[in-house]
């Protein structure tokens, strides 16, 4: 009986052995072309003969691991869109319990979506467990361009026709430079930075807790290009347009052994033309009254932009980046409005004011980055510091003069406005692996931001210069936020989860410099949690859940009580006492991926409280006046759809469709602004490869009308298209593009008050055409050719 016992537990062992020896673990890393691109969620299968053994998909730096292979003849398949797809075959002999792929290096499809290396004329589209990125390529439509081009070809994103961006139709978005904010992040910034220095574009929706908490849509964050590139390289880029638009952008870039230099060069000598109007109906003490208004721009631009930084790579474990950026401007317009005036009891009457402007602006940015790697892989600390400092003055002349019915003397208005402004950023984050799937991450950041803005307006008439009655003020503002998080994320087989919290600290102080009086003081501290779920239903689907919580602090903009003087007839002011919004926002989400197929769906909801409103009224002097007000709510239900499709080798399109519907309470005094209402958008964009190197690219967008309490915009469309043609072996191209082709991007309003009416047109920028040259060397990668071609 024992003797038998001794047999059968030793079989088992011996069994048990064998069979643990037959078990294998693969791992490995997955990469574009380019060895530093590691292809997140790229999906990599285990088959034997046509039956499907294990599928999982990479991490967010690439990585994958399959357990429990048992010994056979396999074959190891990786997919990627964009990629063609790797098969190598695989045998397992049980001699090892781990076997390591290495890096697998995916090649471009030239027949997919995303032709980013070989012809690149669109943008790649993966998504993360936080966000969704863009690889911006060689986007003809943006070329020659900037920041805002780009942003305007980014699903989601949609820049209206004054420059405003906004995030599935909400404009609190929160948007980032290379992960922190920025005076580039302004309207009038993003123009500066052209569009061949951007290497992607991080649309968050719901950001998780490493992220600043600021912009109830989410984030948009605008990664620039930095050189990866062995050897000298470097390219040039000139445009020409009309109307008159010349630019000159360079870079050139060195690596070699400890050190990497990166810079950027440009300039650039820009027209704009614009048309505005508005028509408005007014009753003032019984009396109709009624003004027709039209305003030409002809604006024009001057500015230079200089970027350089340089990596130095102390060992393999430490490394200390450092940047400079400088952007000077210098605007110079025209505007030529021409005021209409009639009425009941009013003679006919036609103003005119001729504004001439002149502004310069001197932007300055200096980065810090260290960054520190273990010897455990996955960990890292680093420590970010930001500097910025950028100032900017503008005089405005205004000449007014009577038309008819009788010529009346010109008086003259002068205004200069200035503004200087100082922010301090540093910030410092640690990432640790727990186990193989785990991570924990934890962070600190400490902003300081000083302001500080004067306005003066005088009137001259006749000789006699006088100061205007309640324009002249100065400002100063004083903000300062503390930030810390902590987040923690593991991967449970198919199931991914990323759970944060994080804490801000915010104190603002406005100062009025005439008085010396504190007009507000507001200190509040908020916690701000983040869920981000992900499950992968098969090899191709993934579906997500994500929360957050999110802020909107009211900007010195919007909470300056005084207005600049631009015309007579309309003032737009700030409200020194707006409060913080608060944004809970939800988003089930899902991607599929098919071979020349990606399809993305999501189901969105949020509800904000204290959002703000623009509100217009009239006062006794039949001046009208928009302030911005804190409602008491706003809940928005939307279905957001983006989708590529290639269909054939020759053709690649993408298109996007978000509808949502939005219901607002609030009010303001006895005037109740309760309003629901509905909207939607949708895009396409095509590409059409042609032969002899030429692709063709458009881009067409519907806006439908959308409605508040107060305002209705009519709905619009445009259309912008650009030929390319590719030059030198593919290390050139040239390019004509055309934006709003048919001059219909243009926004219309009407808004409806207590006693007036009022309609308004504006068309920011007409149609524009434009021509420009690209072309990129490597000396390193020519060497590898030349050595190449000898052998």
């Amino acid at each position: 009986m024992l003797k038998s016992i001794f047999i059968n537990a030793f079989v088992f062992l011996c069994i048990s052995s064998i069979s643990a020896q037959s078990l294998t673990q693969l791992s490995g890393t997955v990469s574009g072309e380019d060895l530093n691109d590691k292809l997140a969620y790229a999906s990599v299968i285990v088959k034997q003969d046509t039956l499907l053994v294990e599928a999982v998909i990479t991490n967010d730096k690439g990585d994958f691991k399959i357990k429990d292979i048992k010994v056979g003849a396999y074959t190891v398949e990786v997919q990627f869109l964009g990629f063609e797809t790797y098969t190598s075959p695989l045998t397992v002999d049980g001699s090892k319990s781990k076997i390591n792929l290495g890096t697998i290096q995916l090649k471009s499809d030239v027949t997919s979506l995303e032709e980013i290396v070989v012809t690149g004329e669109t943008s790649q589209l993966s998504l993360k467990l936080d966000k969704k990125v863009f690889n911006v390529g060689k986007d003809l439509i943006s070329q020659g361009g900037s920041a805002t081009q780009v942003l305007d070809n980014v699903p989601s994103v949609t820049v209206d026709p004054t420059g405003a961006v906004s995030l599935r139709g909400n404009s609190n978005v929160l948007i980032l430079i290379n992960g922190r904010k920025s005076g580039l992040a302004s309207t009038q910034g993003l123009e500066q930075i052209p569009a061949e220095t951007i290497k992607s574009v991080e649309v968050i929706t719901n950001p998780s807790a490493r992220y600043d908490a600021s912009g109830s849509a989410g984030i948009i964050n605008v990664v620039l290009r930095k050189n990866t590139k062995d050897d000298l390289s470097g390219s040039v880029t000139l445009v020409t347009g009309t109307p008159a638009d010349h630019r000159i952008l360079g870079s050139l870039n060195y690596k070699k052994g400890k050190f990497n230099l990166f810079s950027n060069v440009g300039i650039r000598y820009s027209d704009y033309v614009g048309l505005n109007t508005r028509d408005q109906q007014s009753t003032v003490d019984g009396n109709n009254l009624f003004l027709s208004q039209r305003e030409d721009q002809d604006r024009h631009d001057d500015g230079g932009l200089l970027y350089v930084g340089l990596d130095y790579f102390i060992n393999d474990k430490n490394t200390i980046t450092t940047a400079f950026y400088r952007n000077d401007t210098k605007d110079t317009d025209e505007n030529t409005l021409n005021f209409d005036f009639s009425g009941t009891g009013t003679p006919d009457t036609r103003i005119q004011t001729i504004g001439n402007s002149e502004e310069e602006r001197s932007y300055n940015q200096f980065e810090f980055n260290y960054t520190k790697a273990f010897e455990k892989p996955g960990r890292k600390f680093t420590v970010d510091v930001q500097y910025d400092f950028w100032d900017s003055t503008k005089d405005f002349n205004i000449a007014r003069r009577t038309v008819m019915p009788d010529a009346g003397d010109v008086s003259i208005i002068n205004t200069r406005s200035n503004r200087e402004n100082d922010d301090v950023v540093i910030q410092s984050d640690f990432i640790t692996p727990l186990s193989e799937t785990a991570n924990f991450e934890v962070g600190v950041k400490v902003e300081d931001r000083v302001v500080s803005t004067d306005f003066v307006a005088n009137e001259e008439i006749a000789g006699a210069i006088t100061p205007i009655d309640g324009f002249n003020n100065g400002l100063d503002y004083k903000e300062q936020i503390l930030g810390a998080y902590a987040q923690y994320g593991n991967k449970i087989k198919k199931f991914s989860y990323l759970l944060g919290l994080r804490t801000e600290y915010t104190d603002i102080e406005i100062k009025d410099q005439n008085t010396g009086g504190v007009l507000t003081d507001s200190t509040y501290t908020r916690l701000f949690p983040s869920v981000n779920l992900s499950y992968v239903l098969s090899e191709k689907t993934t579906a997500q859940l994500n929360y957050s919580q999110r802020i909107n602090r009211p900007n010195l903009f919007q909470l300056n009580p005084f207005a600049e003087l631009l015309d007579f007839n309309s003032r737009i002011f700030g409200n020194i006492n707006l409060v913080p919004s608060y944004t809970d926002a939800v988003e089930l989400t899902l991607i599929r991926k098919t071979k020349g197929l990606v399809i993305n769906p999501s189901l969105y909801y949020s509800k904000t409280t204290n959002n703000f409103q623009y509100f217009t009224t009239q006062n006794d002097e039949g001046v009208f006046e928009t302030a911005l007000i804190n409602l008491d709510e706003e809940t928005r239900f939307g279905l957001e759809v983006s989708a590529q499709y290639a269909p054939i080798k020759w053709l690649a399109l993408m298109a996007e469709f978000n509808a949502y519907s939005f219901d607002q309470k609030g009010g303001v005094g006895t005037t109740n602004l309760d309003f629901s209402n509905e909207t939607w958008t949708a895009t396409l964009l095509s590409q059409i490869r042609l032969p002899k190197k030429f692709t063709f690219q458009s881009k067409f967008e519907y806006q439908a009308p959308v409605s508040d309490a107060q305002t209705r915009a009519r709905s619009f469309y445009y259309l912008n298209m650009a030929i390319g043609k590719s030059l030198f072996n593919n290390k050139g191209r040239i390019t004509l593009g055309v934006s709003n082709i048919f001059n219909t991007r243009e926004l219309r309003e009407r808004t409806v008050g207590d006693g007036f009416i009022v309609n308004q047109s504006t068309n920011f920028n007409a149609a524009r055409w434009n021509l420009n040259f690209n072309y990129r060397f490597n000396k390193g990668r020519n060497r590898k050719e030349n050595k190449s071609n000898r052998q």
